[in-house]
């Protein structure tokens, strides 16, 4: 998943978006020009109105792992450029439904003997995948057991950090005793 900014480079005002993965910021901006002839009341639509596409600056903002870490990077860009959301933005008419939205099958001509046949071919759609909800596992094995041993060599830095600071805070304490022991001893002898 990424975050992105769009930036009208006649005002300066910056809008930021998201994409899904496997979109650039560059073709999610495409999206959206092309819903701009549905006519579908957006501030950011009237804004692409009027400037025209080329006002505009596509820039990764960050690519992120989940929704959560997406959700930080939005509101991050917001601050950071005191910014308008393009979060979701829609790019097409309400009630529009995913059978059409797919690709139409085109007609084929076909050459037979006697005349010519014109054959139209459906695709077989497949259903989109539900997306997953992340558990809080990566979804590699690999990166699972890297990830622990990061969590364990932070662990054990840490613990070596507090037997340092233990160590010396003992060696600091006798220096100051022996100190005042030798401090002692030559008072009595005064």
């Amino acid at each position: 998943m990424i975050v992105f900014t769009l930036t009208n480079s006649e005002t300066d005002e910056v809008w930021v978006g998201t994409a899904r993965d496997g979109v650039t910021p560059e073709a999610r901006f495409r999206q959206i020009q092309d819903a701009v002839a549905l006519g579908i009341d957006h501030p950011f639509y009237h804004e692409l109105k009027a400037f025209g596409a080329h006002a505009f600056e596509v820039e990764l903002f960050a690519a992120v792992e989940d929704r959560l870490e997406q959700q930080e990077m939005v509101e991050e860009a917001l601050d950071t450029y005191n910014a308008k959301s393009l979060v979701g933005i829609k790019t097409v008419r309400s009630g529009t439904t995913k059978a059409a939205l797919a690709p139409k099958p085109k007609a084929r001509p076909r050459a037979t003997a006697s005349k010519t046949v014109t054959k139209v071919t459906a695709k077989r759609t497949t259903k989109p995948a539900k997306e997953k909800i992340a558990t809080g596992r990566t979804g590699s094995a690999a990166r699972e057991r890297a990830i622990k041993a990061g969590i364990e060599a932070e662990k054990a830095a840490i613990a070596a950090a507090k037997a340092k600071r233990v160590q010396d805070e003992a060696d600091e304490m006798k220096k100051i005793l022996a100190a005042l022991d030798s401090r002692g001893s030559s008072m009595a002898r005064r």
